[in-house]
């Protein structure tokens, strides 16, 4: 059992524990991190830890104690506001993250309803099945309901008209991505935001991860439809500025067409003999240093910055697209509208699973991806500006990897190959969390430090074969033995 120390320690042996902690962690210093980081120049990073250090001990649970803090929250949605097609009159604020930016415009969407229908009881709201798990996360926390509206397979766009048909009385809030993470796709916001005028429904756009990429796109002259307050139907966006604004972790936005809308965030508590209790966010007690940094990452990259960014991102998405034409056994998915993108298999000789883990021991780390009813299984690359030198070598290890493959595939699992995939499935409908030992005994997956399975190959295929359900199932018990 870990203990705190009788007598304290001296700083450079802390550091050097810390150090040591991060052994196992992915390198992404190496800028061959497909997901999870992302960075920009070392110059700019150089600025925004300092920025960030600078403003670490102020607290944003009180702006009257810290004025610092709501200037540059004003500074900072003033300045992003244009940016996303708003006004003067577009109120948010930042938060730590996309996941805290849904969750607050969705209990804005509810906490409005409420106001406009006192008497209704239940609310839904409407996201297509490429949506964010956090919307799904957000109507579990909220205790509203969530119905998924289908894309159409071949681009992976939402199929308004499906949406359209699922509306019902209890329809508070739909939802469109700009562009969905899975794919890189955009959702037809401006049919969504027609469709949300109709109805008198809010519209929520989901631009996490192209808030701060899809608009200076825009400004390179490439064409890209139209996804923000331009659009009368669109009433909050989210926008997460650790993304593709290159501002360290913890920082991202929830903006709103106006204050009126943006009032239904707001939580307030006086049933206490404390402190007076106003929060605009989920968080209370919280550092100022993500804003600092995001407002320095904005007046140091400056629009032409951002532009450089996108441009080399783009090119080098185009070059990982052009390089998937010329390989026979591997499909995109969909026409991605940024540097977002996912591929998956042709082959039933190649298993995406084993491109992804020899890849991976070849120093790159990319996300896998399960199947769903409407895309196969894939691999996935979030494609960052410190990606960009390191493209043509992805490239020639993607082709030679896949060569490798064809040509000398991996053992497949025993179990997995003994049994038919149905009859897998059935085996874990009465998955309890008691048979995880067992069952990763049974398919002979040994434990890497950490408690992390060393053949992460052998698990996602797993994984594939069980339904949606199955797998959070086996997913909640993993995740409850590793921490």
């Amino acid at each position: 059992m870990n203990k705190i120390p009788n007598k304290g320690q001296d700083q450079q042996h802390i550091l050097a524990q810390l150090k040591a902690f991060k052994g196992k962690d992915l390198p992404w210093q190496a800028g061959k991190i497909f997901a999870y980081i992302y960075q920009t120049t070392p110059e700019a990073k150089a600025v925004a830890e300092a920025a960030y250090l600078s403003f670490l001990p102020e607290n944003g649970l009180d702006p009257t104690a810290f004025p610092s803090l709501l200037h540059l929250e004003q500074q900072i949605i003033g300045q992003l506001a244009p940016l996303l097609g708003g006004n003067e009159d577009v109120k948010g604020n930042c938060t730590s993250g996309g996941t805290e930016s849904v969750i607050l415009a969705v209990k804005a969407a509810r906490d409005y309803a409420r106001a406009k229908y006192p008497d209704q009881k239940e609310f839904e709201i409407l996201v297509p099945s490429t949506a964010h798990p956090c919307f799904y996360k957000a109507a579990h926390y909220l205790n509203i309901g969530i119905q998924s509206i289908d894309v159409d397979p071949q681009t992976q766009r939402l199929k308004v008209a499906d949406m359209r048909a699922a509306i019902s009385k209890k329809t508070i809030l739909l939802v469109g991505s700009a562009p969905s993470y899975a794919h890189g796709v955009m959702d037809p916001i401006a049919e969504l935001s027609d469709l949300a005028l109709e109805k008198d429904l809010l519209l929520h756009v989901d631009a996490c991860v192209g808030g701060m990429y899809l608009p200076f796109l825009r400004q390179l002259g490439h064409e890209v439809p139209p996804f923000g307050f331009e659009l009368p139907g669109v009433t909050s966006i989210s926008c997460d500025l650790h993304k593709f604004g290159y501002v360290p972790k913890g920082c991202s936005t929830i903006l709103y067409r106006n204050k009126e809308l943006r009032q239904h965030q707001i939580f307030s508590c006086s049933q206490w003999p404390g402190y007076t209790v106003i929060n605009p966010t989920v968080l209370s007690s919280k550092t100022g240093a993500p804003m600092a940094a995001a407002w320095a990452m904005f007046q140091y990259m400056g629009l032409e910055g951002y532009q450089n960014a996108v441009a080399d991102c783009q090119a080098a998405r185009d070059a990982v697209i052009a390089a998937l034409e010329q390989l026979p056994s591997l499909q995109l998915i969909g026409q991605p509208d940024m540097s977002l993108l996912a591929f998956a298999s042709k082959d039933e000789d190649l298993s995406i699973f084993d491109l992804a883990d020899q890849l991976n021991e070849k120093g790159w780390y990319v996300q896998v991806q399960l199947a769903s009813p409407h895309s196969p299984a894939a691999i996935h690359l979030s494609i960052s500006h410190f990606n960009c030198p390191h493209i043509p070598s992805f490239v020639a290890d993607l082709q030679e990897t896949v060569a490798e493959l064809m040509s000398n595939p991996v053992e497949e699992n025993e179990l997995l190959a003994a049994l038919d995939h149905s009859m897998l499935a059935l085996l874990m409908e009465d998955f309890d969390p008691a048979m995880l030992g067992q069952f990763q005994e049974l398919m002979g997956l040994e434990s890497a430090e950490g408690g992390l399975p060393a053949d992460m190959g052998a698990v996602n295929q797993l994984l594939n074969v069980l339904s949606a359900k199955q797998r959070e199932d086996v997913l909640l018990a993993f995740m409850n033995e590793l921490i």
